[in-house]
């Protein structure tokens, strides 16, 4: 069975939730002491080490003010969500993240990566664009008071293990059909090489070839 929802129907044993009841606003920064790379949010690719994504510095140098991000927390671009410009930290330990992003974390009740195929999805790109045309910050941002209040439909933890698992399965099988793709390609460019050259003739249809 199924639940008429802000957002549309789901299924009757999925909790309808404000992000605020499972996740909460981190505002850690770095001072001094730590030494960490500097990481951009993108819209496809999340977060992103923003030296070797964009080829140079686009963030300022005093960089003290920054906000960490540790693994498995989030950041989004205050000013720029409504693009889908949210990540979630996978691959390092901790990063940095410009004082203008939002940094947050989620409970137990919630599984981050779950959330993160969620909050990537056209639907909510078009739920964080209408919150922040409605935020009464002038500047078009998006801040933690206003996003946590937007509803979130979760499964149970078990259910939210699978769905991603089903994705990851999915990814690999993309990688792999992109890798022979590639393959497929490189074999057709040596083949036109030899074809287009005569180094390799093709047969006539009575078996012989041209001379």
């Amino acid at each position: 069975s199924t639940q008429d929802t802000k957002y549309g129907p789901r299924p009757s044993d999925w909790s309808d939730l404000p992000i605020s009841d499972f996740a909460f606003e981190v505002s850690e920064r770095m001072g001094s002491n730590e030494k960490l790379p500097v990481l951009s949010c993108t819209k496809h690719a999340g977060l992103v080490d923003s030296l070797k994504y964009f080829g140079k510095q686009i963030y300022s140098e005093d960089i003290a003010n920054y906000k960490i991000v540790r693994c498995n927390q989030f950041a989004y671009a205050t000013n720029h969500i409504e693009e889908g410009s949210i990540g979630l930290l996978t691959d390092l330990e901790a990063g940095l993240v410009s004082p203008m992003y939002t940094v947050f974390g989620v409970s137990e009740k919630a599984n981050p990566a779950f959330l993160y195929l969620l909050f990537k999805t056209e639907m909510y790109r078009h739920i964080f664009a209408s919150n922040t045309s409605a935020s009464v910050d002038r500047r078009g941002s998006l801040r933690w008071h206003q996003f946590s209040q937007i509803r979130v439909a979760l499964p149970s933890l078990p259910e939210q293990r699978k769905i991603v698992a089903t994705f990851q399965i999915l990814d690999n099988e993309i990688q792999l059909l992109e890798t022979q793709l590639a393959a497929l390609k490189q074999q057709k460019k040596g083949l036109m090489q030899k074809l287009l050259s005569g180094q390799v003739r093709v047969p006539l249809p009575d078996g012989g070839t041209n001379q």
